[in-house]
């Protein structure tokens, strides 16, 4: 018999296709294979990738979330895909047809088994982490809500806040070109906001100003720092100085991209200081100029602030060596008046006020000079006292004529007294030799002869008078010219005569004068009184002679008078005197020999 084709082989029909089938099989499991291993791989990196996820979340670090979730979801997506591609069910046909042993099959298939739990497994943690991913996006989705919405609070209390400030507030692009301005500028320029964008806010700058302010921008772009004083224009068309200063907002990367500044209005500011600075410059001058000591001492440090150049001239010593140390001052207070002068002005501390006199002795000569002080508080705008001033005045001539003047008062009450006994020795002299109806001529006559003594003193202011002055004064009403001849003369040397005695001698003149003019030589036309006086050598003894001519025979008194006592007793007493008057019958004679040196005066 003749045997089919393709049985030559021996071998089954039925074996020969399950051989080429195994093959095919076995293909396809190695590629389902390699294909799980992808997706195992690709699954293990996307787990990878949702904990670096996660762990970025929970650091705060969230910047690339959305991508990567989109990405991560793709990712899960496609593996899932890829997994189902590769059912196990699938797997365990292609398996069950295959005609390779048995072990091998089961093998495989309990390597796909593990691996399709394990992927199961991989794909219940990817959908897990996919589950926290959207809570985590819910999550920062309500948290840029909620951070969004306090921005937008924040910008609308910031803008308030710059809205109420008193201060131009503005923000500028880096070189000036500016994208707000608040509404105290609209308020102040007119200007809008709007308007004042970009470069537009130059415009009510004053023309001189606008290029030093665009340089000083150009220099801020490079320093990091704003400032420039320039006029502005208001609303009404005055301008006015401003200064303006702004710094950089500095990005993440370090980057400048925002300034902000203000504009504050210094114009009042620049007026005080002018002011200031003004009225400084007069204190100064007026400090320099005037003779008082003006000083200013820090009520907290107690260190000299202020001295004034008349200090030197005062004190005679430089003012730096009190100016460091005030103990220095003190150490020039008078010994006598230290304590009570150091006890006193920390009154001022305490908002009093001192008014004192004390003496200090100068370092460089000894010379003892009388200062008086006025020390008050300089209090600041809460009455706190933050410094002691004063001014200190040199009293020392005020002082010599103050003790002068008490000096003359006593004497004058001396005199006074010394007067009015004169008044009463002259009346009741008077009276003792006089009728009533003669007794006012006498009387008035000798006060007025007093008055005019004092009178001649009062111009001398009481320190004495020269002998001529008063021989002079005296015998000026009869010293008349008749025939071209004197009927007066007076010569002698100069002698300064004491008040007491300059009195005495007048009212002694002038009874011989009065005599004279009654009885005697100026009683006749042609008669003389000669008056002369010298001193001896060495000028301690005064001789005073009185001479009468040409007038009638002299007869001596029946009785002695007023004239006569004060004449030939009076002065005797009063300065140890001789005295000797003759009525010799060619004329009435009178001499008077005193001491200088009792009291009568001094050669001049």
């Amino acid at each position: 018999m003749v045997e089919p084709k393709g049985n030559s082989t021996g071998s089954r029909p039925d074996q020969a296709q399950p051989h080429s089938g195994g093959e095919q099989t076995d293909g396809e499991i190695k590629r389902a294979l390699v294909a799980a291993e992808d997706a195992r791989a690709e699954a293990t990196a996307a787990i990878r990738e949702r904990d670096a996820m996660a762990a970025e979340l929970r650091s705060g670090r969230g910047g690339r979330w959305r991508a990567e979730a989109v990405s991560l979801r793709a990712k899960l997506e496609e593996a899932e895909t890829r997994l189902a591609r590769l059912d196990a069910e699938t797997l365990e046909g292609r398996l069950a047809a295959a005609e390779e042993p048995q072990t091998k099959v089961t093998a495989l298939a309990e390597e796909l088994r593990v691996a399709n739990e394990e992927l199961q497994a991989q794909g219940e943690e990817l959908a897990r982490a996919n589950d926290a991913l959207s809570r985590v996006n819910q999550e920062l989705e309500r948290r840029v809500v909620e951070r969004t919405a306090e921005l937008a609070e924040a910008n609308a209390m910031l803008r308030a806040s710059t809205d109420t400030m008193p201060h131009l507030v503005w923000s500028s692009r880096p070189g000036g070109a500016w994208h707000y301005a608040n509404r105290r500028w609209t308020e102040y320029t007119g200007q809008t906001a709007e308007e004042a964008a970009g470069f537009g806010w130059l415009d009510p700058v004053h023309p001189e100003d606008r290029g030093p302010v665009l340089e000083a921008w150009r220099v801020a772009v490079a320093c990091r720092e704003l400032r420039v004083e320039h006029r502005l224009r208001g609303r009404d068309g005055s301008y006015e100085r401003f200064e303006t200063r702004g710094l950089p907002l500095r990005g993440r990367d370090g980057s400048s991209e925002l300034w902000f500044g203000t504009s504050t209005n210094v114009e009042q500011a620049r007026r005080g200081e002018a002011a200031l600075r003004e009225s400084e410059a007069r204190f100064r001058d007026f400090a320099e100029a005037t003779a008082d000591v003006l000083w200013v001492v820090d009520a907290e440090t107690r260190r000299l602030e202020y001295l004034s150049p008349a200090f030197e001239a005062v004190w005679g010593v430089p003012r730096a060596e009190v100016m460091d140390d005030l103990g220095r001052w003190a150490e020039m207070l008078h010994p006598e008046d230290r304590a009570r002068v150091l006890e006193a002005f920390p009154t001022t501390l305490t908002g009093g006020r001192v008014d004192t006199e004390y003496r200090i002795v100068r370092p460089a000569d000894g010379q003892v000079r009388w200062v008086r002080d006025l020390g008050f508080p300089v209090r600041d705008a809460k009455g706190r006292v933050r410094r002691v001033a004063g001014l200190a005045r040199d009293v020392t001539a005020r002082k010599e004529a103050e003790a002068a003047q008490r000096l003359l008062l006593r004497e004058l009450n001396h005199r006074v007294k010394n007067t009015l006994a004169s008044v009463q020795s002259i009346a009741a002299q008077t009276a003792r030799g006089s009728e009533a109806a003669d007794f006012r001529t006498a009387f008035q006559a000798r006060l007025a002869a007093l008055a005019a003594a004092h009178d001649l003193l009062t111009r001398q202011a009481w320190q004495g008078v020269p002998l001529a002055e008063v021989v002079h004064r005296t015998l000026a009403p009869h010293a008349g010219r008749e025939a071209g001849a004197d009927r007066v003369s007076a010569k002698g040397p100069g002698v300064w005569l004491r008040p007491e005695a300059a009195i005495a001698l007048h009212l002694a003149l002038h009874e011989l004068a009065t005599n004279a003019a009654k009885y005697g030589a100026l009683s006749a036309p042609g008669g003389r009184v000669e008056v002369m006086w010298r001193t001896t050598s060495p000028g301690d003894l005064l001789e005073v002679h009185w001479r009468e001519r040409g007038g009638p025979p002299v007869r001596p008194p029946a009785r002695r008078g007023f004239g006569s006592r004060l004449l030939e007793r009076g002065l005797a007493l009063q300065f140890g005197a001789k005295a000797e008057l003759s009525f010799a019958s060619e004329g009435v004679e009178y001499r008077l020999r005193a001491p200088l040196s009792a009291g009568l005066g001094q050669t001049g």
